[in-house]
């Protein structure tokens, strides 16, 4: 049955590995092509009998209004961000197993509880069906609730492995090593340490850009996840996720008189290498 509380409107939040890359101007545009082969006979003459599909591809162009350094090396592939030594403090989580109902991991504090299903409640995080999804569910929920720890860290995964970094090279919280990590439970995880580590204070910043030739974005690929600025984090019901997308890294800003600069970025989703997914809409973690 139709129902006008089905039609949606509303812009959105876009995480990009888990990173929240903050406000956008002018919209975000999804786009879905699907590339199909009409099939011809003679005796048919140019009545189409069949239709093949040949590929399919999504791409979603970000228009990004915090033109932050980070977020310049986020969406530069091989870009490098340099402070006259300094080195965001960071600690990593890696699962050998996934994690059973009941474990825990606290970062700072603040304590992260693995459930067997959704919906999530705040502090949750989904089991996974392998270490690398393990190493995401927590990554996920960890960045969209990390409150109180906002603006202090921002966490990452691959490969089973969970990295926790300090956010931004604007405050004093990138070089804390005092920022703790611990666990709880029987499935296998380990941590890199009590606290983060590797933190040093710098005085000067800057990013270098290479020409980053030959660099495989497959292999960099990274959810991109973009969520209903109107929902609640915790409702992923909406959300458009794209589990291997990257961005090669075009750049396009104007310094004008009254015209933000705005970096226009887009993204290109790839299948998932072992799945041939594309994009999934809805909550990424569901089983």
């Amino acid at each position: 049955m139709s129902n006008t509380n089905n039609v949606r409107l509303g812009v959105c939040k876009v995480l990009f590995g888990g990173v929240d890359l903050g406000y956008t101007q002018g919209g975000v545009d999804v786009e879905v092509k699907t590339e199909t082969h009409q099939v011809l006979v003679d005796q048919y003459g140019k009545s189409v009998i069949n239709e093949i599909i040949l590929g399919r591809t999504v791409s979603v162009k970000v228009p990004l209004a915090e033109t932050t350094l980070d977020n310049l090396v986020r969406i530069m592939p091989g870009a490098v961000i340099d402070e006259n030594g300094a080195v965001k403090a960071s600690g990593t989580i890696t699962w050998t197993t996934v994690a059973t109902v009941g474990d825990t991991i606290s970062v700072n504090g603040k304590t992260y509880t693995a459930v067997a299903t959704g919906p999530l409640a705040a502090n949750q995080f989904l089991i996974g069906a392998s270490v690398t999804a393990q190493a995401a569910n927590f990554v996920a929920q960890f960045n969209i609730d990390e409150d109180p720890l906002v603006g202090m860290v921002t966490g990452t995964s691959a490969l089973g492995v969970a990295t926790i970094v300090a956010d931004s090279y604007d405050t004093a919280y990138f070089s804390s090593n005092t920022i703790t990590l611990a666990k709880t439970g029987t499935g296998t995880v380990t941590l890199s340490g009590a606290t983060l580590t590797g933190g040093v204070l710098g005085t000067k910043i800057k990013v270098t850009v290479p020409t980053a030739v030959g660099t495989s974005l497959l292999a960099i690929a990274q959810l991109l996840t973009l969520h209903p600025q109107a929902n609640a984090d915790t409702n992923r019901s909406e959300d458009f996720n794209i589990p291997y997308a990257a961005t090669a890294g075009g750049l396009k800003f104007a310094y004008q008189l009254e015209k933000e600069r705005i970096y226009d970025v887009t993204f290109t989703g790839y299948p998932d290498p072992v799945y041939g997914n594309l994009f999934l809409i809805g909550d990424a973690s569901a089983i």
